[in-house]
């Protein structure tokens, strides 16, 4: 359960939303960007941001191939962080890794903070 207002941003993968069902993330207190699947059901992702702050969508950032979102926020000296939100399904194809590092690496390479948050549903040995 959300407590509603009490968070500034909040990153939502596999929304399963679909585009002619927008109400379905509509919170009071909160701006939502998505990024629905286009082919099937399932996957998706969203942000909520609370009203009040401020963003630009960056769509430029943004592949057909990666569910993805991507957002600037300016603060009051014009400093600009990305915020990204990701889904990457399980079992996904060598291509969709390879260009989601692509997309990594551009969101990065834009001289800015970069928050990511999202499921990748990749292996990881921390030993």
């Amino acid at each position: 359960q959300l407590e509603v207002g009490r968070y500034d941003m909040v990153g939502i993968t596999e929304t399963w939303l679909q585009e002619d069902r927008a109400w379905e993330l509509n919170i009071q207190y909160y701006t939502s960007y998505r990024n629905d699947r286009q082919v099937g059901r399932g996957g998706g992702v969203a942000l909520l941001v609370r009203d009040g702050i401020q963003f630009l969508a960056r769509e430029d950032i943004r592949t057909e191939e990666v569910e993805s979102l991507w957002i600037e926020l300016r603060n009051f000296k014009g400093k600009k962080t990305l915020i990204g939100v990701i889904y990457r399904p399980p079992n996904s194809s060598r291509d969709v890794g390879f260009i989601f590092q692509q997309e990594l690496k551009l969101a990065c390479n834009k001289g800015n903070a970069t928050v990511v948050m999202g499921d990748f549903n990749m292996q990881v040995d921390w030993e």
